[in-house]
């Protein structure tokens, strides 16, 4: 049989409950069903057939490509028994087709967690809760995972082990959300993470499908309260640049059996966590979120990060401010932040970068001040503690011009800067100067490039807790361990030196 894509092997080969499997008002799994990538994750609501997606492409895979290894990985044997005798076994045994090119001509019902087919290709079916050494020892070319949220944390890299012989792998991976602090929501920020935007016939922007639309008419604009119809949206990718593979938001305002009514009812009687979890299929968190994603994208003008000085407006380019958080030990990345302060005190970013914790120190500190020295950056306010203690000293060599560089240690007061050397030492309060930068993005006062140039790193505003510490009676940020919030403290020192610098030049002003 020649390769095909598949959506159209589905919509020719595949039953369902002894019918052709339709995608009739189903627009959006187009995108999901037509990704190749090597890496696939959806994060989902409950029932909305991302596992009939994994059983279609085990079929699809076992039928097009015969002597395919694959792996499918369920929480518990209890699901994986499921899955393999109610979603797979009748999906092949329905189709002439696909009861001949997978079963032959035998009679009896092939094994129920290792199958092989009349083609030689192979299915084995694992349940990982615990641990992954039920996989231990199997090699595959596709891996798939149902439920990731409740496989065990930490073994994601053990089951991708099984791929390490294949001269094609892939992984695809599901689940439903839970905590923020979730693996699950750790591989979609790492994805393309594309949301499904809906076009409003009233103001024209492009709406996501959360809880903001949801109206007693039906799903409607927050913004202007026009109707919104989710079969004319498209996928639009939160991460486009993603080198990890594609990723897919998919929820129940989007899926066709069920109306605005049912979805309501289901806000009434779930408790607000499972509701966001089950029926949006967003994650939660033990705490509270200081900025929502809408309160940031705000904050974002029409226009794409500065390539070089000229795309920075004229008022801004005399005068530039550098933010750096340094990364180190092998998992926190460099993130640089360059932008200036308008006469009104909006702080104006105009590019992010960041730089990889597996890059050489020479090269991200040779390309940091590649950057400043390309815009002309004037004052640097960065990371003083760890790294910070020898990349600061190191980095004004580099630069090869006179700037002013701050580097930053956070403690739980403020302290005036004390030269040391080259460079000056600030030590100002973490939680009150972290919760300047949020009050400032309530109040728009902090100026972003538009969202989709921007990506992932608004995520490390966003994801942001505060709790209260009771030994010190006081709030504290924090954030979840899968995910990172350099950005954030990167724009923190940017924007510190900025402000001090305005209030300096009030100061000689009166």
């Amino acid at each position: 049989m020649a390769r095909m894509g598949l959506l159209e092997f589905c919509t020719r080969f595949v039953y369902l409950r002894g019918k052709p499997l339709s995608f009739v008002g189903r627009d959006y799994l187009a995108g999901v069903y037509a990704s190749t990538n090597r890496n696939l994750v959806l994060r989902c609501s409950r029932q909305v057939e991302k596992t009939t997606l994994l059983a279609n492409q085990i079929i699809f895979e076992a039928v097009t490509r015969p002597g395919v290894q694959i792996i499918m990985v369920c929480p518990r044997l209890e699901q994986a028994s499921v899955f393999s005798n109610s979603r797979l076994r009748p999906a092949i045994e329905q189709s002439p087709l696909l009861r001949r090119s997978l079963l032959g001509s035998r009679n009896r019902r092939p094994q129920v967690l290792n199958i092989r087919f009349a083609n030689e290709s192979q299915l084995y079916i694992r349940a990982a809760f615990h641990s992954a050494d039920a996989v231990r020892g199997l090699s595959a070319d596709l891996l798939l995972i149902d439920e990731f949220q409740d496989i065990a944390a930490g073994d994601l890299p053990v089951l991708q082990e099984t791929l390490s012989h294949s001269a094609q792998p892939r992984i695809i991976i599901t689940g439903t959300p839970k905590l923020i602090d979730n693996h699950l929501e750790s591989v979609f920020r790492k994805s393309t993470a594309c949301e499904w935007l809906v076009p409003c016939a009233g103001c024209h922007k492009e709406v996501a499908l959360d809880e903001r639309v949801l109206g007693t008419k039906g799903l409607t604009c927050p913004t202007c309260s026009q109707v919104l119809n989710p079969r004319q949206g498209r996928w639009v990718a939160r991460n486009p640049d993603s080198h990890w593979g594609d990723g897919y938001w998919v929820n129940h305002l989007m899926v066709p059996w069920l109306t605005v009514d049912e979805v309501l009812l289901r806000l009434e009687t779930y408790d607000p966590a499972r509701f966001k979890n089950e029926c949006l299929g967003l994650p939660t968190a033990l705490g509270d979120h200081i900025i929502t994603r809408e309160e940031i994208e705000a904050c974002c003008l029409n226009r794409p990060l500065a390539r070089t000085l000229a795309d920075v407006p004229p008022e801004g380019r005399g005068c530039l401010f550098a933010g750096i958080d340094w990364g180190g030990g092998g998992t926190s990345a460099t993130v640089l932040v360059i932008g200036y302060i308008r006469d009104d005190l909006r702080f104006c970013i105009q590019r992010f970068d960041r730089f990889t914790a597996q890059e050489d120190p020479d090269r991200v500190l040779d390309a940091v001040a590649q950057r400043c020295r390309e815009f002309q950056v004037q004052y640097i306010a960065a990371d003083g503690g760890g790294n910070g203690h020898v990349y600061n000293r190191l980095l004004l060599d580099k630069l090869r011009y006179a700037a002013q560089l701050y580097a930053i240690l956070y403690s739980a007061s403020d302290q005036e800067p004390r030269q040391d050397g080259r460079l000056w030492k600030w030590t100002v309060n973490r939680s009150a100067s972290i919760g300047a930068v949020f009050s400032r993005i309530k109040k728009q006062l902090l100026q972003f490039p538009r969202a989709q140039d921007c990506g992932g790193f608004l995520d490390e505003f966003t994801c942001e807790l505060a709790e209260y510490d009771d030994y010190s009676r006081t709030i504290r940020y924090t954030h979840p361990e899968t995910q990172q919030d350099d950005a954030l403290h990167a724009t923190n020192y940017a924007q510190l030196a900025a402000l001090r610098w305005v209030h300096k030049q009030q100061r000689w002003d009166d």
